[in-house]
């Protein structure tokens, strides 16, 4: 009887210490698939930043380059030659067209792997940089486009336009430009387009140093889970 209970208990014992085993194997393997999910949801995001960095650089670039002409045909019209001029209001119809990498945050989102990240102040910080700070760019880019499209609207309004490499410029810049030169309504339109411009490059500096930081943190992480 004592042979039978211990060979029970035994038996039991085997049995139970198997269900463990597969279980500790299972959560293994959950764990490893889990890791795995995480360190690429970071590659993935650090990649996307690290583009979107160099995209406000560039744009901010292209911004400084038009401060700079938008500067001189506020304050020195007169002195600017007719076919400089020409070449200057083709180059202040350009609006920012820069595009970011949105769509890798969304894509993790949406199937969940973003969720694969366990530092939960990380994840916090990339959610609030993604849903908050990555829509002041697009709400900035709005703003950029508003003020050149209210500029072709008074150009094609108020003189004859032909088509130019970027956009659109005079037809006619010696019939035109003593008209334009004291135009108040056209210096109006290009000091707002310069207050826009001034000021997105300094929301581009603010969030390029914000994404600079936290593309940083995560490149840390990674190298901590690898």
């Amino acid at each position: 009887m004592n042979k039978m209970l211990t060979r029970g208990g035994i038996e039991f014992l085997a049995v139970l210490l198997g269900i463990s085993g597969s279980l500790w194997l299972d959560d293994r393997a959950q764990y490893v698939s889990d890791r795995k999910y995480e360190i690429e949801a970071y590659q993935r995001l650090s990649n996307a930043l690290t583009l979107d960095i160099e995209g406000l650089e560039e744009d901010a670039k292209e911004n400084v380059r038009m401060i700079d002409v938008l500067d001189l045909m506020i304050n020195n019209i007169e002195a600017i030659p007719n076919d400089s001029m020409v070449l200057y209001i083709d180059i202040t119809q350009s609006y920012s067209d820069m595009e970011t990498h949105i769509s890798d945050y969304e894509t993790l989102k949406n199937t969940g792997r973003l969720y694969n990240i366990t530092d939960i102040d990380m994840l916090q910080r990339i959610i609030d940089m993604y849903d908050k700070k990555y829509g002041e760019i697009d709400d900035w880019k709005a703003e950029d486009k508003r003020a050149i499209w209210l500029q072709d609207e008074f150009f094609i309004s108020n003189y004859a336009m032909q088509p130019s490499s970027k956009w659109t410029t005079l037809k006619n810049i010696s019939n035109d430009r003593s008209r334009l030169n004291s135009d108040k309504t056209y210096r109006n339109h290009l000091v707002f387009i310069y207050k826009v411009k001034t000021q997105m490059n300094v929301k581009w500096e603010t969030l390029k140093n914000e994404m600079i930081k936290l593309n940083s943190d995560i490149v840390q992480k990674l190298k901590e889970l690898n």
